[in-house]
């Protein structure tokens, strides 16, 4: 699933594409893909011009001044540009058209949707409504984590959450654990305020990074523009169990937390 930086990064690219461009043609695959009825969609986004593009967790937020669009990629989803126009299909599940001859595929959205709400209403959305503080805003602070900490859930389990911090995900939860040498099976509410620091700094630090570096791609993740990530050159622990620590040589180990693979050295982390 694209996470924070894998998100930005499409975000920043639709920008980047057809931010200031009018909708030519809108259309969808099936009704499940979106909020509105089918026939509905064209009619909310044709006429309209692309204001800007937008990041919620892992929601794309595409601004359309009256009309917002909002677009959840889930497992595999991908934004493709399409040298033409093409009817939506299983792959590209919902197609817009721009001026100057822009055709943008939201494709394998039978996961995720591409939803239309009104302008200050897309925070009502099941997912946006409940997303807890964006790793890079003001909000995410060490006091913040300290209180969000003060759980016995396991501090792995707790960063996947997205309602104590919007955007991480598996990867990027491993890494982050790794820099800041806490086991993923700790109790959150073990954890020292020191560790807690270590914590916040290596969760801005490390998606920093994948972003400068365009996401991390292990399978279907690319960008807009149909090229790979390059974090996955930099993953310490992530997919490398069986191999030594890049700090101390002790093997790492992958066992299954909070329901997910979970990558760590044994020594660097200890429990």
């Amino acid at each position: 699933m694209p996470e924070l930086p894998e998100t930005t990064v499409i975000s920043q690219d639709v920008a980047a594409l057809a931010a200031g461009r009018e909708v030519l043609r809108a259309e969808v695959f099936r009704p499940d893909v979106t909020n509105v009825e089918m026939q509905e969609f064209p009619r909310r986004l044709v006429g309209r011009k692309l204001l800007g593009t937008g990041r919620r967790g892992k929601i794309i937020v595409l601004d359309f001044g009256d009309v917002v669009g909002i677009v959840h990629l889930v497992i595999s989803g991908r934004v493709l540009r399409l040298p033409e126009w093409q009817e939506p299909d299983r792959m590209n599940t919902a197609v817009l058209e721009f001026d100057g001859g822009l055709v943008l595929a939201f494709t394998r959205l039978w996961l995720g949707y591409f939803d239309l709400y009104e302008f200050g209403e897309e925070e009502n959305h099941p997912l946006i409504s409940r997303l807890g503080p964006d790793p890079f805003s003001e909000e995410f602070t060490v006091d913040y984590l300290t209180r969000a900490f003060g759980r016995k859930a396991n501090i792995k389990g707790l960063l996947l959450d997205q309602s104590v911090v919007a955007g991480l995900g598996n990867i990027y939860v491993d890494e982050v654990l790794f820099a800041a040498g806490v086991h993923p099976t700790r109790r959150a509410n073990t954890l020292t305020p020191e560790e807690t620091k270590k914590v916040h700094a290596a969760t801005r630090d490390i998606l920093s990074r994948a972003i400068d570096l365009r996401g991390t791609t292990f399978d279907s993740y690319h960008d807009a523009f149909g090229e790979t990530g390059q974090y996955q050159h930099q993953l310490q622990v992530f997919t490398r169990e069986g191999e030594p620590c890049p700090r101390c040589g002790t093997t790492i180990e992958k066992t299954r937390v909070a329901g997910r693979g979970t990558h760590a050295c044994p020594t660097c982390q200890p429990l």
